[in-house]
């Protein structure tokens, strides 16, 4: 052994000191530090019996809760902080590494109260999202390596989706052009319908956005604007959206084409299972 070079001796002539300096001052520094927020405060009155002990965001696929499923797929992407705004069966949820925040008047208020319950989370680096999500793991890797303060998932091919629950419309700047790899586009309005004074929509908005530094402003000084509404109670994340665009600030757009559903109706349960089969 005393003829053997030593380790330490291997590592000085790799230039391992070096290197590790280099990643000291330049990789930690750039590191990403990622909250997700979700929102899963509804019942889901159209699963009937399925949900009267349990919240939507709880129903089994494959044998795994929905809201699990969604918080694997953030801690793979490195999210290890998550809170859920429950409403419904909040006492229910059992899933292990989340914060839950309560919407107690769940059942008369939408979408932009739950995500103002959870406002004191807020953080220059979120992903918002909906509970009963699911997609394949390279959507919210896409998102997360977007650099815009803004942006939002849009699937181009909900052509060929059926369109359960209420689902948002995305209208953009520019089509998507699978010819051009990463298109600059931008939204500009999300809506209910399909078809708006005669333009068809160009996709679907997924329930997925993420914030980044002056992203996380934009949404506060959007839910301080609109909750001097009269209907503020009862607006959803699309008015959210169309008021920070009114504003005059830029919301980046992913297209993806298909490979995510939105779980709500027994059909989609259905179709849920054979998405994640063979999935852990």
């Amino acid at each position: 052994e005393d003829q053997i070079v030593s380790v330490k001796e291997i590592f000085r002539l790799q230039g391992a000191e070096e290197l590790a300096e280099a990643e000291r001052r330049y990789f930690v520094g750039s590191r990403r530090t990622t909250s997700a927020l979700v929102l899963a405060a509804t019942r889901g009155k159209e699963f009937a019996d399925l949900t009267d002990d349990r919240p939507k965001a709880m129903l089994p696929v494959n044998g795994k809760p929905l809201l699990r499923r969604l918080v694997d797929l953030c801690k793979r992407q490195n999210i290890d902080a998550v809170t859920v705004v429950a409403g419904y069966r909040a006492n229910k949820i059992d899933v292990t590494g989340i914060d839950i925040v309560t919407n107690d008047r769940y059942e008369s208020t939408g979408e932009l109260v739950s995500l103002a319950c959870a406002a004191d989370r807020f953080c220059d680096d979120m992903v918002i999202m909906y509970g009963d999500l699911i997609f394949r793991s390279y959507v919210l890797r896409g998102l997360l390596e977007s650099d815009r303060e803004l942006t939002v998932v849009v699937d181009s091919q909900f052509a060929a989706m059926a369109a359960t629950g209420n689902p948002d419309y995305a209208y953009c700047s520019v089509p998507d052009d699978r010819s051009l790899w990463g298109q600059d586009v931008l939204l500009q309005q999300v809506r209910q319908s399909s078809n708006e004074s005669g333009n068809s929509a160009h996709g679907r908005w997924i329930g997925m956005l993420r914030t980044r530094a002056g992203g996380r402003e934009w949404i506060n000084d959007g839910l301080a604007s609109l909750s001097k509404q009269e209907n503020f109670e009862q607006l959803s994340m699309r008015d959210l959206l169309n008021h920070i665009i009114e504003q005059g600030h830029p919301v980046r757009v992913i297209y993806i084409h298909g490979h995510w559903l939105d779980v709500n109706s027994l059909a989609d349960l259905e179709r849920a299972g054979a998405f994640t089969a063979g999935q852990r």
